[in-house]
This record gives structure tokens, sequence and C-alpha cells, in this order.
């Protein structure tokens, strides 16, 4: 028969082993030990306690603390009024509170217990084949059942090292220094036995300096050295360093670099021309005319052009000058050109290849065409045209590279005929072939307009006694469709306007009278395809639109011939005129009556033409004493977004008062490209 256990049984006995092992001399701390453990009870230390401990250690120290905390306290008597032992047996069966423990957790230093950087090398090379040979070892002492190496993969993230390849590593130069004495008598006979020669040479044509020269041999030295190519290479990089010094400002303008900010307050629209810098021909001679005749830029780099140097006007020459020069400028050098062509008659026109732009051709004076390869200095003309098959002597007056590819013996897509113009009144097609001579044939013949024709209406003079000398009218310019390829326009120094086809050889499809006089240039607007302007000696400038026969805008200021006028690359109701003293500027927005600005340089030399750079911000003018002005575009209005609208816009309101006109025009509808994209045409 079990009885009830009592709650303080055996209670004495492990109350006297808790004594026993208290009283052991092991369990027994120092006076100092105890004063040091009654400080870290206080309340004001325990937050500045700091043991470095893991924390396992920090959960064994809490469970022993706990075992600790659970030991019965030593009975006492009772005496009256004390509680009996089932009061105490209750108060010590409450369990005790555990301490708070803050711990503060710090990053300890790395300790690198085993590092093994991966290591590349060249097969072929020593290092290459002691790396296979240790690894070779290496798997030898691994290979087997009870030796293979327990691998585990895991992911990890590493920086990216960029390193170079040793293919890139060049031998080391050894240098040796080296003493050697050469005395002021050595130098002095050396230079005593060669020939020595002082010229004069001309700086900025007014300064002269006295350069030295020394020949070897009967060979000048200066001269032989300038004849290297990598020589002449290093020079002209010299001279673009040496130019950029001093035309910086007008470089990063040109290449549109400080552009004006659209945010600015004091912003201001005056419409005017900034003259960046002027090119002048290396050596000027005032006894020698040589006017720029015409400008054209590289289709693939606009800051390269080449500049023809001729007779422009014959009123202020009482002589044909002996010779002409193309200079092909670039703007990194501002002061010399890069490439120099000498003629013995003056050049009239240039015209640089789309498709290749590094072949120029060049039209003379006497009727003849050549092409050149400007890449390569100092190399003769690719094909030279031959009078057989170009039998006229009357200057080359306009050329331009066309693509038609129904041409017999076309071979070379990239390789583009082009079409010339000349004074005798007749239209020659030219294309490169594997010879030194150009392959040409007349492919139209002009002859001179009779009766009334559409356009303006004139007082045509009955017809005189026909001659050889006067039956043909001189073509003044040929400008290509914008659209159609097979398309292209001749103006005359009669005024008159033929429109002609590459598939149709020998005959017009249209005739048109624009000015009464010699026409000079024409143009098509870059946002429309339909439309174009007119320039010509009669003082005026006519914008026409296709399907109308009379002009639908007439611009007239200066009394005097209009030699250039050209549509604004950036704005579609701006363009630019060229008379003989003022660079004019007309925008359809503000009015038709006069230009909203006119600049004059150098305004006792005549100008002779103009042309717009690719980005359409700066422009080339040049003048009859063989100066080319690079301008550029200033206090500008910025450009409208819709630029086909604006156009429309601005010709409607100068057609306000002539409401027949504007019902014209209005019939014809949309005039301006497919899709609203803007096309140009070199």
């Amino acid at each position: 028969m079990s009885r009830e256990l009592r709650k303080d049984y055996r209670t004495a006995d492990f109350e006297l082993l808790s004594k026993r092992i208290l009283d052991h001399p092991i369990m027994k701390s120092s006076e100092n030990d105890q004063q040091h453990m009654e400080k870290l009870r206080t309340p004001e230390y325990r937050t500045k306690c700091v043991m470095r401990a893991s924390l396992d250690d920090i959960a064994l120290g809490i469970n022993l603390y706990k075992l600790q905390m659970d030991r019965p306290h030593s009975p006492l008597p009772e005496g009256p009024g004390e509680p009996g032992p089932s009061a105490r047996s209750a108060a010590s069966a409450r369990p005790p509170s555990t301490p708070f423990i803050k711990v503060l957790l710090r990053k300890t230093p790395i300790v690198v217990l085993f590092e093994r950087r991966s290591m590349t090398a060249l097969v072929d090379s020593e290092e290459g084949r002691q790396v296979l040979e240790d690894n070779r070892k290496y798997e030898e002492l691994l290979s087997g059942v009870d030796k293979t190496r327990r691998t585990v993969d895991a992911d990890t993230q590493t920086m990216t090292v960029l390193m170079k390849s040793r293919l890139v590593n060049t031998e080391r130069l050894t240098t040796a220094q080296m003493g050697s004495y050469v005395s002021n008598f050595e130098m002095y006979d050396t230079y005593t036995d060669l020939e020595k020669s002082t010229t004069s040479v001309q700086v900025q044509g007014a300064q002269e300096i006295q350069v030295t020269t020394y020949h070897v041999g009967g060979v000048d030295q200066f001269v032989k050295i300038n004849s290297l190519p990598a020589f002449r290479l290093a020079l002209m990089l010299t001279m673009r360093i040496l130019a950029s010094n001093v035309f910086e400002p007008q470089q990063r303008r040109y290449r549109n670099m400080e552009l004006p900010d659209p945010l600015a307050e004091d912003v201001k629209f005056k419409y005017r021309l900034g003259l960046l810098w002027r090119l002048s021909p290396p050596a000027p001679d005032t006894e020698k005319h040589q006017a720029v005749s015409d400008v054209s830029f590289c289709p693939s780099n606009g800051d390269i052009m080449a500049v023809a140097y001729g007779v422009y006007s014959h009123a202020r020459v009482g002589k044909l000058p002996r010779s002409g020069w193309v200079y092909v400028w670039n703007i990194k050098n501002p002061v010399n050109p890069e490439r120099c062509f000498h003629y013995q008659v003056p050049v009239v026109t240039v015209e640089f290849s789309p498709t290749q732009p590094q072949l120029l051709a060049i039209g003379l004076h006497n009727g003849s065409v050549e092409v050149r390869d400007i890449s390569v200095p100092d190399r003769p003309p690719l094909s030279i045209s031959q009078r057989k098959t170009s039998p006229h002597f009357e200057p080359v007056t306009s050329i331009k590279w066309i693509h038609f590819e129904g041409d017999v013996g076309y071979t070379d897509p990239n390789i583009t005929p082009f079409l010339a113009t000349s004074q005798a009144g007749a239209v020659t097609k030219y294309r490169l072939i594997n010879s030194p001579h150009l392959l040409g044939f007349e492919h139209q013949r002009l002859e001179r307009a009779e009766g009334e024709l559409e356009g303006i209406p004139i007082d045509r003079p009955p017809p005189a006694a026909s001659l050889l000398a006067n039956r043909h009218p001189q073509c003044l310019e040929l400008v290509l469709d914008p659209v159609h390829r097979d398309i292209y326009y001749v103006l005359t120094d009669e005024g008159t306007l033929y429109k002609f086809s590459t598939n149709y050889p020998l005959q017009h499809l249209e005739l048109r009278q624009v000015h009464d006089g010699p026409a000079a240039c024409m143009e098509f607007s870059p946002w429309s395809p339909r439309m174009y302007l007119t320039c010509g000696s009669d003082w005026c400038i006519r914008i026409w639109l296709a399907g109308i026969l009379v002009p639908i805008v007439t611009l007239q200021h200066h009394l005097s011939p209009v030699h250039c006028a050209r549509w604004s690359r950036t704005h579609s109701t701006i363009l630019v005129s060229l008379s003989r003293t003022t660079v004019d500027i007309w925008d359809l927005r503000n009015s038709t009556m006069k230009p909203v600005s006119s600049t004059s340089i150098d305004a006792d030399i005549f100008y002779t033409t103009f042309k717009f750079t690719h980005c359409g911000r700066s422009l080339a003018v040049g003048n009859e004493a063989g100066n080319l002005l690079m301008m550029s575009f200033e206090d500008m209005p910025f450009p409208p977004h819709f630029q086909y609208k604006q156009l429309k816009r601005a010709i409607f309101k100068a057609l306000s008062m002539q409401p027949d006109l504007r019902q014209q025009v209005k019939s014809v509808g949309y005039f301006g490209y497919p899709e609203g994209k803007k096309v140009t045409r070199a």
C-alpha cells in the first residue's frame, strides 16, 4: 500500500549537500573577487560590462545560472508568527526570474585560413608548361578510391578584374648613354663646305622672312625633305594643331558645340551673320584675277570643302587670266589648304561625288572636264575628257553626279556618271571607265526659245538671222530633281527653265520663262519637292509651285542682279540671297517686301557665290578677290517643330491680297514630301 509522498521529502538531504558544496575550498573566492563581483552587480556598471564570449558561452552561462537559482534554501526553525513548511515550499516552487543580458555583436577581423589564386598562362610559354605539369601531378596524387577529394559547389560574387592580354605587351626598349664631342671648328667647316642659298618668304601677304637652306650634292635638303610623304603628313597635322590655338572658338561654333539656350531670358532675333574666318589663297597676287567661282562640300565630311578659283565676271577683267586653282580646305586648318591643284586655265566649277566622296569632278574654262582622287596628294587626274567625245571649247558652268543604272557598260554601282553643262548650250554625260579618258557623249542640245512661253510674260524680240555663234543659249545652272532620279533642270542666259530626263535624250519635257534676263540659280525647298525658287539678273527672286504657271511669291529689294539664292536648312520660311555687295536674309513669316537683315563684309569687293554647310547653321561666301568668308548665323529664331505647316501658313499669308492665286495654291493640295520627311540632295 503506497503512501502519499510529501513535497519536502528529502529536502534536508539536498540542503546538506548544497552546503557542503558551497563550503568546499574550490567554491570559495577571495575578498577581491567578491568586491569585483559586487561591483558588477550594481546597475550603474551593468551596462559597462564587456565580455568577450561566443553565443555558445552565453547560452551555457544562462543555463548554469538557472540551475543555481533552482537550488532550495536551508530549513529554518519555525517560530511564532512565521510561515510553516507548506508556505515555504510554495514560495520555493515559483519559477525564478531570468536576468536581462545585453548582447552586442561585433565584426571580427577576417582570418584567412587558406587561399589559392587561380592563374592562367599561355600554353606555348614556359609558365604554361609548368602549370600543365603541376595539374598533372595534382591529379595523380588524388587518383584512387580513398584519395578522391571531396568538393562542394557554392555560388559566390566576385569583382570583375579587367586585365590586359600578354599579346599587347611589347619588348622592353634598352637605352644607353653615349658621349660625343664636336668642336666649333668642325661645325664651322661642315657648314662652310655646303652650298648655301637664302630666299625671302612672304607671310600673311605682308611680312617677309629670310629662309636659309643648304645644298648637298646640288640638292636642296629642304625640298628633298618636303617631298617625303611622312614629313608632309606630319607637317599637315602640326599645322592643324597650331591653327586650333587661334581658331578654337570659331571651330567650336562651326561644329555647333555652343548653341543658343532656348530658356535664356535675353533672347533677341536679329537675323545677323557673324564672320568666323577668312580663307585666303596662300600666295595672293593682285595682278592675277582669281575669283571664287564655285564651292563644294564633301558629302561624308562637312569639314572638307573644295574651292574653285578662276574668273566669275568679265566686267573687271581686261584679259582672261592664264591660270586657275582648286584648293581643298579643312576647317581644322583655316590658314593653309591641304590640297592644291594648279591649271593653265581658270577653273569654273567643282563637285564631289555623293557615293565616292574622294572623287572630285572639275570643270575648266576651256571646256575640259577631269576627275581627281583627293585622298592621295600629288596624284595625277584619274580621267580627263578628250576632244573626240566633248568637242566644246566653252566654259563648263555646272556639274552634277547622277544615279543612272540603264547606261551601257554600267559595272560599278558606286561610281556613278555625271552631267556637265557648258556655255555652248550642250549637256554632256560623262562616265568613268578603265581608261585615262572619260567616256562622254552629248545628252542634250538646247535651242533658243521662240514665241510666248509659260511663266512670266516678257517682250521677246523677233529672231534675228540665225548664226552658228548665237543659235544655242548658254547653260548657267543644272539642278537635280529631289524625288525623281531621272529628272533634271537647266537654266539659261535667256531666263528660261528646261526640264529634261536622262531617259529621253535630245528632247525636253517642259520649257518655262522664269526671268527677264539670265537665270543664275535654282533650288528646291528642303520641305517641299514641288516648291522651288529661282533668281536672276532682273533683280528678282521668284518662288514657284509645280502645277501653277506663274510665280506665287516675288522678292525684290536691291537694284542689282541676284547672283545666288538658297533655302535655309533649319527654317522652312527663311531663305538667303546674295547680291553684289550684300548677303540678305529673308523670312516669309515677317515680310516679303524687304529682307529682315543685310550683311556686308568687304563691300568694295563684289560677291560671287555661296553654299550652305551640311548642318545649315553656317555658310561660305566667296568674292572676286579670292577670299572665302565663312559666316555663322547668330540670333536666329528657334526652328519650328512643324516645318511644313509653318511654310504653308507663310505662303497663304503672303497671298492674302491675291485671292485668285491663293485659290490656285489651295487647289494644289498637299505639296510636301511623302510622310512629311525632309529630303535634300546635293
